[in-house]
């Protein structure tokens, strides 16, 4: 691995189930033990409850407001606020209000062995994902 600086809007962009995923720093490759993406969402693009078993997850909101479900609990997350869902509990987000909501994701590998990268939800955006757009530099 190298270091590497992106300017704003800068990553590996990703068209992965209609939206576009700005990948920071993936999941696949050796040594990875977190991962950052940054997307635009809006009311209607939610995804349904899932678990992930191989990572935990935080959401930066970086503009608008959701409220992030995870097991039996609500969280009214606005502008500049976060929170934390660990792995193997069913979580979701709901956009509140009409506009644009921008979050900052981080994942990190529930294991010790992230040797080839963890099999994450990053990596479904990988791997599925059509790359619309790569910055020169490392991976």
């Amino acid at each position: 691995m190298r270091p590497y600086a992106l300017k704003a809007g800068e990553g590996w962009i990703f068209d992965y189930v209609g939206v576009d995923f700005v990948v920071k720093a993936g999941e696949i490759g050796r040594g990875r033990t977190m991962a950052v993406v940054e997307y635009t969402t809006r009311r209607g693009e939610e995804p349904p409850e899932h678990v992930h078993t191989t990572e935990d997850e935080i959401f930066y909101v970086l503009q608008g407001s959701a409220t992030f479900r995870c097991g039996d609990q609500a969280f009214d997350v606005e502008e500049t606020g976060s929170v934390f869902l660990p792995r193997g509990i069913p979580h979701t987000y709901e956009i509140r209000g009409d506009g644009d909501v921008r979050l900052l994701m981080l994942t990190a590998p529930a294991n010790e062995d992230a040797s080839g990268g963890w099999g994450g939800f990053v990596t479904d955006i990988e791997t599925g994902g059509t790359l619309r757009s790569a910055p020169d530099g490392p991976s």
